[in-house]
This record gives structure tokens, sequence and C-alpha cells, in this order.
């Protein structure tokens, strides 16, 4: 079958599908990765085929240059809020719209975007469209063919669990409520290619989730558990790390993929504190930074060795704690390693979010951004390298990761899927037929 991986410009994203889009193509099957021109490069570095539509996002430059009030981090609304004082109906419904609008899902893919993907799987005619959970081309464009679709998540199913809490309060509204600001949305969305609004353009027919099955939510939806396969872009192992393990505790530090794409280079987590913190331990820190995210005079620790990249999957097994910004593949890397996670996290999604989660499962802990200091990271580094429970904690889990199904096995469920929407779906390829037409 012809399968279309859809994504806006974030390369972090990318790396999440890539083992999927591997697992799909060595099963026999013709896959393409449809994205901005942004990370097109990225893409093919993979070793998959790219397709790139719609204009360049520089996403990061424009939030760069925008006030506060003109993107949703400024907007007063968190996808990830969660504490039920805060959750009002007009907060859900408010929030929701607020994502579905120029502040959020429409600064990230454009009308371009949409376009020319929808003229591509018109052309194309994919059998499966797997689709990044905030880039709404993919559903649209799924519809325009007739393809099947899912969509891939990033971090826990915020968009998912917001949605059916919507649904949910609006029913216990007084009177006959029907306001429904994302359908609306999505409605102009598949209306500008003569298609009808359909209720799985918003969560798709079914979702592959890569987190582990302990941090999901109680949402009535039809979820593809799928292990999280570490991938962090082609490298080179370095001379460094083939030697044997160094003859004290190795601890990882890095604000990951996103941080080096966005707030230019700066994360939940200034190198000089980090390196104050750890100066005078009995540490080795590997820390994976680029140029731009070390401030010109920062003093570097005999103990630390800056490198600009290695690969967290051939790094982790040797470290005995990883200092992060709660980033979802930087998260996934460590569970499938068994490493304790010390998280200050970011405030892009749901870095805090994940971090509460980590520290729950007696695996890691949590320093808040606004406790965040030279003393609070070293006495949470000692903690987390001294104490066995959080080495026990972190085995556990990635054992338990393991026995969730591998993308090879998430392989035939799609084809199942497929089969069964080609079976009972020749109304949806019509519709796109006749749209086309």
């Amino acid at each position: 079958m012809r399968v279309l991986f859809t994504l806006h410009a974030a390369t972090a994203h990318l790396f999440l599908v890539v083992p999927i889009a591997w697992a799909l193509r060595a099963a026999g099957h013709e896959v393409i990765v449809a994205t901005q021109p942004d990370i097109v490069e990225e893409v093919t570095r993979t070793g998959l085929t790219a397709l790139p539509v719609g204009q360049p996002s520089n996403v990061a430059e424009r939030l760069a240059s925008m006030a506060p009030e003109e993107h949703i981090f400024g907007s007063g609304f968190d996808i990830a809020e969660e504490r039920p004082e805060v959750l009002t109906y007009e907060y859900v419904r408010d929030c929701m719209a607020a994502f579905a609008s120029p502040l959020a899902l429409d600064l990230i893919t454009d009308e371009s975007m949409y376009d020319d993907l929808v003229a591509f799987c018109r052309q194309w005619r994919p059998d499966l469209v797997v689709w990044d959970s905030i880039t709404f081309p993919g559903p649209v464009a799924a519809h325009a063919c007739g393809a099947a679709h899912v969509r891939s998540t990033f971090g826990r199913d915020h968009w998912g669990r917001m949605r059916s809490l919507f649904l949910s309060m609006r029913d216990r509204q007084p009177g006959d409520v029907r306001e429904d600001p994302v359908a609306d949305w999505v409605t102009a969305k598949l209306a500008r290619y003569g298609l009808p609004f359909h209720e799985d353009a918003i969560l798709g027919q079914a979702t592959v989730d890569s987190m582990p099955l302990w941090t999901r939510f109680p949402v009535e939806h039809h979820y593809l558990p799928v292990r999280f396969v570490p991938y962090n872009g082609p490298a080179v192992i370095p001379d460094w790390l083939r030697e044997a393990g160094p003859d004290r505790p190795r601890v990882c530090f890095t604000l990951g993929v996103s941080g080096r794409e966005m707030w230019g280079g700066h994360g939940s987590i200034r190198a000089a504190d980090l390196f104050d913190a750890v100066a005078d331990l009995d540490v080795e820190v590997v820390a994976t930074l680029k140029a731009n995210q070390l401030d010109p005079d920062v003093k570097v620790p005999d103990n630390v060795r800056i490198v600009d990249y290695v690969p967290l999957n051939a790094l982790l097994p040797s470290c005995s704690a990883i200092v992060h910004h709660g980033g979802t593949g930087t998260f996934g890397t460590a569970i499938a390693h068994g490493v304790p996670q010390l998280v200050v996290p970011a405030a892009l999604y749901d870095e805090a979010g994940m971090a509460r989660q980590i520290a729950e499962q007696g695996a890691g802990l949590v320093v808040d951004p606004t406790d965040l200091s030279t003393r609070t990271l070293r006495e949470n580094l000692v903690r987390l390298i001294g104490e066995p429970s959080f080495r026990e904690n972190a085995t556990r889990l990635r054992r338990v990761a393991q026995t969730t199904p591998a993308p090879r096995d998430l392989v035939c469920v799609l084809e199942d899927l497929v089969a069964r929407h080609r079976a009972g779906g020749p109304r949806d390829r019509r519709a796109g037929d006749a749209a086309q037409a």
C-alpha cells in the first residue's frame, strides 16, 4: 500500500515517526514523508522519501518577532492545563478555539500546505495518511482522496483529552447548546475542497500512541499503542564513547532537538547553572550543546565534556542520570534505556506534565523553573544518582515499555485498518473524486 506521513516543520516530531515509517517501508509498503520545505533535508537524511509542501514555515523566526498576544504562548490558554478549578466549560471551549486559529494551528501550517498536500494526494492516491496530531492538512488531504488516516501523537494526547472534555461539558450545559469552535474550524478547512465535515478529521480514525500506557488519559478513542523506539538522526559514535565506561557516574545534559531549533537555542536550563552545580561533584557530565547554547564567557569545569551532537541512543546506556527539558523524544529515550531523569520543564507543550509523571513513577525528579538554581540542581542530581530506588524504578519502566508492540507489530494493525476502510469506505473515495472533478 501507499503510505503518506505528514507533519509540520519540526525535526523533533519527524524523529518520533521515523521508526514507524521504516517499519512500513521494510514490510514492502511505499512511504513518502510530506512536510514544509524547512526540514526536507532532515527527512532525506533519514533515508525516507521527502515531499516538500507549502511555503517555508520559519516558525521559530516568526515567533521570535511576534508580540506575545499574537501567538498561543501569550494567549493565556494552555492545552496541557489539568487543574479542575481552571477547566471550566468556558476555558475548555475558548482554549480549543485559540488553538484552532491563527494563534496556533494556522500559524504552523498555512493554506499553502493544505493546497499542495490535497493536490498531491488526489494525484498519488495514498491508501493511508499518518498525520502529526497538530498538522491538520493531513486529515483534510485524506478526506480529499478517500484514504484511511490516523494521527500520531507527540507527548500525551491533550488535544484528545480536551476534545473529549469539551463534548462532555457541552452536553451538560443548560439549553440546547450546539457551539463547537473546533468543528467549525475543521468544517471550513474541508469546505475549501468541497468536502463535508466528519468528526474523524479532528482525532483521526485511530491514533498511533508511542507514549507509555501509564501516561494515557481515559479518552474514549481508538488508540494504537506502539513502543517508543529512539531515533536521533544520522550520527557517528565518537571514539571516547566506544571506550570502557567512566569510573564515576556519567550524566547527560541536553535541551533536545527543540532546544536547538526554537527560542534561539535557549531552553529551560542555563548551561552555566548546571556547570556551577556539578563543578565539584565526582561525576562526568556530557553536555550536548551547540555553540549558540553556550554563553561566550561561560566557564566549563574539568568534569564537563561539551559535544555538539552525540546520539542519545548511544550515549544513555553509559549514563547514571540525564538532566533535560522534558521533551518527548528525550523522555522516551531515557525510559528505553532505564535512565533516571532530572527534568526542568520547558514551556512548549506538556513538558511539566510528563515530568510529573516520571516523578510519580519514582524514576525521576522535577525542578520547577521558578525554583531553578545551582543549589536545587545540585541537590536533586546528587539524590538522583545516590538513591538506588530511582535506577530501580527506571529499570522497571524500561521493562514495561518493552512489552508494548514494536513498530513492526503495528504494521499489520495499520494494514487491517486500511483493509476495513476500503471495505466500508467507498463513499469517502467517491467524495474525493467528486470534489476533484
